[in-house]
């Protein structure tokens, strides 16, 4: 790879790297009707990048070979003029191993997946059952002509169950799911899962549709890193939201001291979001989104931080190695407080507790909408019945606003990110967190 690097150089590249990715997924499925094992196999290739007459050139492919240099070469054209930050040399090569790994065979693997897919059937009563298992073995390399040297290696295993069911009139779907680095999910107690999906399934069919309005509520972790990820961070993407609501703010205060979200390169327990280093070669880093109430600053790649005179952040990252570089989060959270959750409840005479997100989505002015897969009603401090065909809505700015109490539980889970065809793992979580005002949908 070095050789491509020093070709680009003679050819009048003021700057050149190469990644090289290489990932290994195997994928087990279990359903009702059917047990399969989908594997991607393995994908590996590579992609050039050079900085030519201060434009960007590419090229991609599973190999690459000298002449390629000159496809690069010959794709960067226009009047974009390019900066970026330039970092000095480095080598280094981080390998994650998980704490416990069993060898297991294709098939015992599959046994066990089916094995569990019958317990939930048999626990649930559900139809529409699927488990689904996988495992990835990740590889990535990169260098650059700064002499930079870095490579990356770590395995992630993950299961998910979902399940559906109708009574009568009443429909009820749910999932749940684990992800690790450092265990193997595979061989651990996968029981509390189950009793997490029967019980959202069960308070779905018994749930009450609440009265739209708005209502002092409390988001469960699993929520906060809904909210922490989607109506936060993704206004905190440079190359998305440079021009957004939030990079307006920078330097403002907009909520109280006790809110700092954080979008962190290395992911705590639950979370799989592992980016020591990113796909430009730069050092992940905790960046504080905001910092006790006060916007500090963007996500960013090498460009976006040039262009804002702002340290890197590490938030380069592309799904293969076909894709092109985006600005993405890592693990997203609200720093934990110091309180407890049946403290908060306390300040609840009438409200929400949500504790489990179904789908969300920002808009660039700060809007956002959730729907919510399992929350509970609360009256005078205490957790009364469930809820079902409910969702919250608001606007960024004001919600982070309205945060009144933090609680010092603190959790992670990991989700999908998709951003224009690409797909990354990201870490999302955090603490309870109690606003006083916030729009829940339902009933009129």
């Amino acid at each position: 790879m070095w050789k491509l690097l020093k070709k680009a150089e003679e050819l009048g590249a003021t700057f050149a790297d190469v990644r090289k990715k290489r990932t290994e997924v195997i994928e087990f499925l279990s359903t009702e009707d059917r047990d399969e094992v989908r594997s991607n196999g393995i994908d590996e290739g590579y992609s050039l990048r050079v900085l030519y007459k201060k434009n960007w050139g590419y090229y991609s492919s599973p190999e690459l070979l000298t002449d390629d240099v000159s496809k690069a070469i010959s794709s960067s054209y226009g009047d974009e003029k390019v900066n970026i930050v330039y970092l000095p040399s480095k080598k280094d090569k981080v390998v994650l191993k998980p704490k416990k790994y069993v060898e297991m065979s294709v098939e015992e693997k599959l046994k066990t997946i089916r094995s569990i897919k019958n317990e939930i059937l048999s626990e649930v009563k559900a139809k529409n059952v699927s488990v689904i298992y996988s495992e990835t073995r990740i590889h990535d390399q990169y260098i650059s002509t700064e002499d930079r040297d870095l490579e990356v290696e770590y395995l992630t295993s993950g299961i998910i169950f979902m399940a559906g069911i109708q009574e009568g009139d009443k429909r009820a779907s749910a999932f749940v799911s684990k992800f690790s680095l450092s265990d193997f999910v595979l061989e651990q107690d996968y029981h509390e899962l189950i009793s997490t999906l029967k019980r959202r399934i069960e308070s779905q069919l018994k749930g009450i549709v609440p009265k739209g309005g708005e209502y002092s509520v409390i988001l469960a972790p699993e929520v906060t890193g809904v909210f922490a990820h989607e109506a936060v961070g993704h206004l905190a993407e440079a190359d998305v939201g440079i021009s957004g609501i939030l990079s307006k703010l920078r330097g403002k205060k907009i909520a109280p001291d006790n809110v700092s979200v954080v979008d962190s390169p290395l992911p705590k327990e639950g979370s799989v979001g592992f980016v020591p280093y990113d796909d430009d070669g730069v050092e992940g880093r905790d960046a504080y989104i905001i910092q006790k109430g006060v916007v500090k600053e963007m996500l960013t790649d090498r460009y976006y931080s040039a262009y804002l005179g702002q340290r890197p952040t590490g938030n380069a990252r592309a799904e293969d190695y076909r894709n092109p570089i985006l600005v993405r989060m890592r693990n997203t959270f609200i720093e934990p407080g110091d309180l407890t959750l049946e403290e908060m409840l306390q300040q609840v005479k009438e409200g929400f507790l949500f504790t489990s997100v179904v789908g969300g989505e920002t808009s660039p002015d700060g809007t956002f909408q959730f729907g919510i897969q399992e929350g509970y009603r609360i009256e005078r401090g205490e957790i009364k019945e469930p809820l079902r065909n409910t969702g919250i809505s608001g606007f960024t700015i004001e919600t982070l606003s309205r945060v009144k109490m933090i609680s010092k539980n603190f959790e992670m889970i990991t989700g999908f990110c998709g951003k224009g065809t690409q797909n990354v793992p990201v870490g999302t979580g955090g603490p309870y967190i109690l606003v006083d005002k916030m729009k829940v949908g339902g009933s009129a």
